[in-house]
C-alpha cells in the first residue's frame, strides 16, 4: 500500500512545491537544522524575505518537511516510496532528488529524533546474576532455600563525559542505571512465563493491527 501524508501537510508544502531545486535544498538544509536547533525566528525571518511570502508560511513548510523526512524514516519507506509519494505531492524532477538526497543522507539523524520525540524508556544493557543457597542457619540445621541474585544494567538514554581520543577530544560515555534484584526460582519461572505471554500478545493480529494504526500521521 503507498505511503501518503494528510491534507493539511501537503498544503503546507505547496510553497516549496513552485521552488526551484535550489530554494528546496535550502529547506532541506534549514529542516536539518530545525532537527538539531529547534525553532530559530530569524532563519523564518530571512527566508521569507528572500521569497517574499510571510515567516508564518517559511515555518509552515519547514515542519511540514521535518514531518514528511521523519514520517517516512518512522515507516522505514524505501527510496522508490519516498519519490513516489514527493511526485504525488507535486514536486519537480529535479526537486524530488534534491528531497530524496535530503532523506538518505538524514537518515541516522532523523532517527535520534523521532528517538528523543518519543517516551525516553530504558533500554536493556547487560544482565549478570548469581544462584545461592542458604543449607543452615543458628536456629535449623537442614533447610534449603535457594535465592537467585540479579543484577539488571539499563541504558537510560544519557551520556556522561569520558576518556579523550587520539585527537584529544572528549568522548561520550553512555549512563546505565543498575537494579539489585533478588528472588526464589519459583518467582523466577512465574515472571518468564508472563513476559513470555506478553510477548505472544505483542505478536497477534490485534497488537499489530493497533501498532499499524500508531504509525499513521495525522
Amino acid at each position: 500500500m503507498p505511503i501518503s501524508i494528510s491534507e493539511d501537510h501537503r498544503t503546507q508544502l505547496s510553497l516549496l512545491v513552485t521552488q526551484d531545486p535550489p530554494v528546496v535544498k535550502e529547506f532541506c538544509r534549514l529542516a536539518s537544522q530545525f532537527l538539531r536547533q529547534g525553532v530559530n525566528p530569524r532563519v523564518f525571518n530571512s527566508a521569507a524575505n528572500k521569497l517574499g511570502v510571510q515567516p508564518s508560511q517559511v515555518e509552515d513548510a519547514i515542519q511540514a518537511l521535518v514531518f514528511l523526512l521523519s514520517y517516512c524514516t518512522q515507516v522505514a519507506a524505501s527510496k522508490v516510496e519516498f519519490q513516489d509519494l514527493t511526485v504525488s505531492i507535486g514536486f519537480a524532477e529535479d526537486a524530488v532528488k534534491v528531497l530524496t538526497d535530503a532523506y538518505t543522507d538524514n537518515m541516522l539523524e532523523l532517527k535520534k529524533f523521532l528517538k528523543s520525540m518519543g517516551v525516553q524508556i530504558p533500554q536493556y544493557h547487560d544482565l549478570e546474576w548469581r544462584f545461592d543457597i542458604l543449607v543452615g542457619s543458628r536456629t535449623l540445621s537442614h533447610i534449603a532455600e535457594p535465592l537467585i541474585t540479579l543484577q539488571l544494567s539499563l541504558d537510560t538514554n544519557k551520556s556522561s563525559h569520558g576518556t579523550e581520543n587520539d585527537a584529544g577530544k572528549e568522548q561520550l560515555q553512555s549512563v546505565c542505571d543498575k537494579l539489585l534484584l533478588q528472588t526464589d526460582p519459583n518467582n523466577l519461572v512465574h515472571l518468564t512465563t508472563v513476559l513470555e505471554e506478553a510477548l505472544q500478545e505483542a505478536r497477534a493480529h490485534h497488537s499489530r493491527r493497533i501498532h499499524r494504526h500508531l504509525k499513521k500521521p495525522y
